[in-house]
């Protein structure tokens, strides 16, 4: 029989144990393709206020999607490879040299990559309208999508996937060749043994968890950038500690514990357990960081999103501003919305001091309260301060999203203030984009002699989103200096880009739980293949179906259940690092990820349930 031939009729016969690969590469090729054809889409090339932000979004996202797919593809190959092994020793006792093994399994491995390329782009190209229909929605263009076939994102696609198979299929056929095949064969008939538990390295696998967390949360002392490199070193090394060490602890003591041991059925899956960590706890440490990804990326988008549009109130207070005492100009503003479509909800006006060379304003805190208490802002920082005398409130820039430094003082005029609250409020929105210092009336008065003082105009209308071309007949009648800002002019800048990015993050993030669902699925096919001669002697001896499906449900479920407890504490940290840095709390968008993420993964634990049961039943 010829080599091609044996690959032919191996890929039929393994088609079921490939399905799940397949599909993740699938999805990988069909959304790699529907990123690649959006840059190149002619529609959104036209858009020229969001060209840059599309350009950007969809190289970056591309380029995570290659990395992450050669590490996939990598570590898929080498389970396929060790999952055949019997294979090998049979082809070996045929007498087929090592070269021609190398090319069947190289080759198996190239088929399936061009069948998920052409089912892949097959599929990104039938639902590339949608996918762009939806980003459109998101960024809030106003266009309808036509269907396209974008031969430039063909090619690329084409090109790039060609180039990470070849890699693949090289690196597979040179691994093989380099392979003492009795080995390898050897390696199946190695009893299984309990791991040597590391006490040291146990313990100090919490140490150096514990370690990160510190440096990680006092990102301030040790510099952002340092603690951010840190911390994912000592997570990643704390990681693989803790289920190589800390994890064979934990099991021998269970195990040891005769009233733990014979409860139910966790005879059989922790004994499962105690002899695989050895050869699993790799696996076990790799899917923890890919959870702590996931979830920490999702999260991170999710609460940009949810940031954004908690911090629109703070930047877009008002549907239009400007600055200007003019009575002719302020006359022709109100004849422009009198005859408009619009309502008028709030009128507000409030003298400030502008300090051009400190880039700030000032106002008294009498204007200040009866600011916030006409745009009815309820803080309990706020609330609390009535009185000023040598001390001011520092209002942040609206538009600042993340600020590491604590103001102790600001000088004015020469005077330093002692700063009594550093706070984020609606006051004057990004109108006027500087940051504000809040002093006593008597101060201010003070004050007025050195900075000149300026009108601050805010107007709240009804149906803000339907602006633009109000906006455009005000651009007309007011002058460049009075910095009018409209809702319509917040809403062509970075939240159509924040919009973007969720949008893509959250396509990235569903390849990564896929890819990282497909690894533990993997994984625990490998180990059903051991374990079904233990399920067939346990049934000899009158185990009922109901106690074996417990059991496995059992077993299944620590191989999911760990990685995902230890990703989800990494990531909870990580993502209250983000909070401390926007100074805003998180919670609900870091639960949403986590629940997404535990769906998604749910899944994947029934599936691989089901195929365990499968396979010790038939």
């Amino acid at each position: 029989m010829s080599s091609f031939k044996l690959v032919l009729m191996n890929f039929r016969r393994d088609l079921k144990t490939y399905s799940m690969y397949l599909m993740a590469m699938v999805f990988s090729v069909a959304t790699y393709y529907n990123f690649v054809s959006m840059r190149h889409n002619p529609q959104f090339r036209e858009t020229q206020n969001l060209t840059i932000y599309i350009q950007s979004a969809s190289v970056t996202a591309s380029l995570l999607m290659i990395l992450f797919m050669l590490f996939f593809i990598m570590y898929s190959s080498n389970f396929f490879l060790n999952q055949r092994k019997k294979e090998i020793g049979v082809y070996v006792f045929m007498g087929i040299d090592n070269y021609k093994i190398a090319f069947i399994f190289a080759s198996e491995g190239l088929m399936l990559g061009i069948i998920a390329l052409v089912v892949g782009l097959s599929i990104g190209i039938l639902f590339s309208k949608l996918f762009l229909m939806l980003l459109a929605k998101i960024a809030l263009l106003n266009m309808s999508i036509a269907f396209l076939i974008s031969i430039r994102g063909i090619i690329e696609t084409v090109v790039v996937f060609s180039v990470i198979l070849f890699i693949a299929f090289l690196k597979g056929y040179v691994n093989i060749v380099r392979t003492n095949l009795i080995d390898l064969m050897n390696t199946l008939k190695k009893a299984e043994e309990l791991p040597k538990v590391n006490y040291l390295k146990g313990f100090s696998s919490l140490l150096v968890i514990g370690v990160a967390y510190y440096i990680a949360v006092n990102y301030s002392k040790f510099g952002f950038g340092n603690a951010l490199l840190w911390t994912v070193i000592l997570v990643v090394i704390g990681t693989y500690w803790l289920f190589g060490s800390f994890l064979p602890m934990v099991i021998r003591n269970l195990i040891k514990r005769k009233s733990f041991l014979y409860k139910g059925t966790n005879i059989i899956s922790f004994s499962n357990l105690a002899f695989r960590i050895k050869y699993n706890y790799r696996s076990f440490a790799a899917v923890a960081v890919l959870v702590t990804t996931c979830i920490t990326s999702f999260g991170t988008v999710s609460s940009l999103k949810y940031f954004v549009e908690e911090n629109h109130k703070i930047e877009v207070p008002y549907t239009v501003t400007y600055v200007s005492d003019n009575p002719e100009e302020l006359k022709k503003v109100d004849e422009i919305i009198a005859h408009s479509k619009h309502n008028v909800e709030l009128r507000e006006k409030a003298n400030f001091l502008f300090a051009p060379e400190l880039d700030r304003i000032i106002i008294r805190l009498s204007t200040f309260q009866k600011v916030l208490s006409d745009l009815n802002v309820r803080s309990k920082i706020v609330s609390g301060i009535e009185r000023l005398e040598e001390e001011a409130v520092y209002i942040e820039r609206p538009g600042v999203m993340l600020n590491m430094l604590e103001k102790k003082d600001v000088e004015i005029g020469g005077k330093v203030y002692k700063v009594k609250a550093q706070v984020k409020v609606p006051l004057f929105g990004t109108g006027l984009p500087y940051p504000c210092v809040v002093v006593s009336d008597e101060e201010y008065e003070t004050l007025k002699f050195k900075f000149e003082e300026k009108q601050f105009n805010g107007i709240i209308l009804d149906h803000p989103e339907d602006t633009e071309e109000l906006t455009l007949k005000l651009a007309e009648v007011l002058p460049a200096e009075s910095e009018l800002f409209t809702y319509f002019i917040a809403r062509a800048g970075k939240y159509d880009l924040v919009g973007i990015i969720y949008f893509l993050g959250a396509f990235l993030f569903l390849v990564f739980v896929f890819a990282t669902g497909s690894i533990i699925y993997f994984k625990i096919l490998s180990e059903v293949f051991r374990d079904k001669g233990k399920f067939e002697i346990l049934k000899k001896i009158g185990t009922t179906d109901s106690e074996m499906n417990k059991a496995v449900s059992k077993q299944v479920g620590i191989f999911f259940i760990l990685p995902l407890i230890v990703g989800i504490i990494h990531s909870i940290v990580a993502i209250s690092v983000l909070s401390d840095l926007m100074k805003y709390a998180l919670i609900i968008p870091t639960i949403i990820s986590i629940l997404v993420f535990i769906i998604v993964y749910g899944i994947f634990y029934i599936v691989a349930r089901r195929k365990y049961i499968y396979v010790i039943e038939s």
